[in-house]
């Protein structure tokens, strides 16, 4: 189950692990002084993407994003720092035990960087014993022992198949988690159940993955929506995503899902793929159209249903053709 920023930060804390000072909202709020806005999402490439900003008007950068269907923000004190660093942990599958992954370097182009180094640990689990300072030689930071301890805390007690810090700031106070990745092990979540219910999680997980291509994907129903990519892929196209809306999506939820993958620059046009049982194909509609508006990025819809009739209407008068099954959609996507 991946975890929200927020989400891992609450576990960093629990493990000793320092994170700036914050909040997490859904409106827009007041902020005194210099603060970072970060979307809340299960993805990579938020920096890149503009989804986490650095501003002194945090009410106003909130309301930018929200535009761009963003529901969730995380606003944190802004904190100097002189270096970033990275470091994770993760099991390694050869010998079952933890590994540490460290970089002198870390911030958004981490991929791009060759100065990445994997210390292997032969852990003794009731001691914990590993050569900190070859990390800290390594990174040419000093302090680092609790850090790294929280981090193999992470693996060995909740699980996780990931626990990551890009980047690690190293200020003058010391060193700071400026973000979190935490992936824990779905086959363990039954061991953590405490920890599911004070991260107000029901075992669920955001259904969207970004992927390479520049074919938008949406559909209600993971099936479903797996199906499409796949005649997408056979056909000849690239998917850019995978994004499931589920069953009983409201005009709301359509319109946020259309914003978020239309906002991706990658997506040249959009897939929507709907089969309304549940869900009513004339609020598809509405919500299709009040994305539409905002993005102005072609989108081909099938949709057949509860309400079809009307929905199809509606979509109509606004220029936006539907069809009557996935392939014929597909086929007028990737012949514009």
């Amino acid at each position: 189950m991946k975890l929200y920023e927020y989400e891992g930060k609450l576990l960093f804390k629990k493990v000793g692990i320092r994170v700036p000072k914050g909040v997490v909202t859904k409106e827009p709020i007041k902020w005194d002084g210099k603060a970072v806005v970060k979307a809340q999402l299960l993805e990579g490439a938020r920096g890149k993407r503009g989804l986490v900003k650095v501003t002194d008007d945090v009410y106003s950068t909130i309301l930018e994003m929200r535009a761009q269907g963003i529901g969730t923000f995380l606003v944190e004190e802004f904190i100097p720092h002189t270096r970033e660093i990275y470091l994770s942990t993760m099991m390694d599958r050869e010998s079952g035990n933890p590994m540490i992954v460290a970089s002198p370097f870390g911030g958004i182009n981490i991929e791009e960087s060759k100065e990445v180094r994997t210390f292997k640990i032969p852990l003794d689990r009731r001691v914990m014993r590993f050569d900190v300072e070859a990390v800290e030689k390594y990174l040419g930071v000093r302090g680092l022992e609790t850090v790294l301890r929280g981090l193999l805390d992470l693996v060995l007690t909740y699980d996780a198949e990931l626990a990551e810090i890009n980047p690690l700031a190293v200020t003058e106070e010391g060193l700071l988690a400026l973000d979190s990745k935490v992936i824990l092990d779905d086959n363990a979540l039954y061991r953590h159940e405490d920890i599911i219910s004070e991260l107000g999680r029901k075992e669920e997980s955001d259904s969207y993955v970004e992927l390479d291509g520049d074919i938008g994907i949406i559909g209600n129903g993971a099936g479903l929506t797996m199906a499409t990519m796949d005649l997408v892929k056979i056909m000849g196209g690239s998917p850019a995503n995978f994004l499931d809306v589920g069953g009983g999506a409201d005009a709301e939820k359509i319109a946020k899902s259309i914003l978020r993958v239309g906002n991706n620059s990658k997506v040249k046009k959009i897939v929507v793929n709907i089969f309304g049982g549940i869900t009513r194909c004339d609020d598809v509609a509405r919500g299709i159209i009040e994305a539409y508006k905002q993005i102005g990025k072609p989108i081909f819809v099938r949709l057949t249903g509860t309400n079809e009739e009307e929905g199809k209407r509606i979509l109509q008068t606004y220029g936006i053709k539907t069809y009557e099954d996935a392939i014929s959609a597909i086929g007028d996507a990737l012949r514009m």
